[in-house]
């Protein structure tokens, strides 16, 4: 068992690094064909902090794991807000744009409401049993498409977002191709790793795949998205933190969940009613908590709520699982 520890984790650094060069490698290229910081920002930047999560739940959905790719997105999603978030404000007070508020932050919660829908057809439809469907998957990125033109948008009305793009140095073509090649196949090895390993594991301990993909792989696969917001929380960058949460959980709803169910539709199969209903809850907090209580600003009263939210919800998974 040690050894299947020990893959997912091998697993989680190939996928981690391999994202990473993988963004180094395409942005390098992209500047030398003369594409704009701001186009550069908004795909292979913006995208890679969520390949982890992408490259895992779509190996997973290839290979007839359903309820893995799926706990991995709402696993994922639940951790960003309640554990990163809720770090991230503990560590340093979150002041929060008006158009996040308004904008991204109901867009997320939309996305988890439409899946909580999807995945509701044993209690809208009374069928048998409860999936997410290629049709479903490919309504998903159909608001993936919506939400990249609202990102386009909110762009151009906004130049500032050019300069604040991650500054990449040319790099000769060889090794910018080479460098993006390289993070390629470690996103894919690594993400085979920990898909494979994770089954294991599930079955050593008689836990569904949902629950380790609600827990231990979401909670790996989230690793870029956890340093990047601690470090801006601590950087005094409060956009880009709560940006970070917020765009990455839009992301997981709409795109890596869409992709996922049109390779292979996602049985629902152990995700519960209280999954989606704590990542409703979440979202909700987040929303709410940013302009009722303290008016645009997550404080540490507030971090100090999610981490013990997050903390509850993971005591009663595994205690239900180990009860069972």
């Amino acid at each position: 068992m040690f050894i299947q520890f020990l893959l997912i984790s091998l697993g989680i650094v190939l996928v981690s690094y391999g994202a990473r060069l993988l963004v180094e490698g395409s942005s390098s290229l992209a500047k030398r064909f003369n594409i704009s910081d701001l186009v550069v920002g908004l795909t292979v930047v913006s995208f890679g902090t969520s390949m982890p999560e992408l490259v895992v739940s779509v190996v997973a959905a290839k290979n007839g794991t359903a309820e893995l790719a799926l706990g991995n997105v709402i696993g994922s999603n639940i951790m960003n807000i309640c554990l990163i978030l809720g770090l991230a404000a503990l560590l340093q007070p979150l002041r929060i744009q008006s158009n996040t508020v308004w904008k991204e932050i109901p867009l997320s919660l939309l996305g988890v409401v439409v899946a909580f829908f999807l995945a509701s057809d044993i209690f809208l439809d009374n069928a048998a049993v409860a999936y997410i469907s290629r049709s479903d998957g490919l309504v998903l990125l159909c608001f993936f498409l919506i939400y990249l033109y609202y990102m386009f948008a909110v762009a151009r009305e906004n130049r500032d977002f050019e300069n604040s793009a991650p500054d990449h140095k040319h790099k000769p073509w060889w090794l910018a191709g080479g460098l993006a090649v390289l993070g390629l196949v470690g996103l894919v090895f690594g993400g085979q790793l920990i898909v494979d390993a994770a089954v294991a594991v599930a079955r050593a301990f008689q836990v569904s795949e949902a629950v380790i993909g609600l827990t231990l792989v979401s909670i790996g696969t989230s690793i870029p998205e956890l340093a990047t917001s601690v470090v801006a929380a601590l950087r005094g960058k409060a956009d880009m933190a709560v940006g970070n949460v917020v765009g990455s959980n839009i992301f997981n709803i709409f795109f890596i969940l869409g992709v996922s169910a049109t390779v292979a539709p996602l049985p629902v199969g152990n995700i519960s009613l209280i999954d989606f209903g704590m990542c409703i809850l979440a979202t909700l907090f987040m929303f709410i908590g940013s302009f009722i209580a303290t008016p645009k600003t997550f404080y540490r009263k507030e971090g100090g709520f999610l981490l013990a939210f997050y903390a509850a919800y993971l005591t009663w998974l595994v205690t239900k699982n180990v009860g069972s």
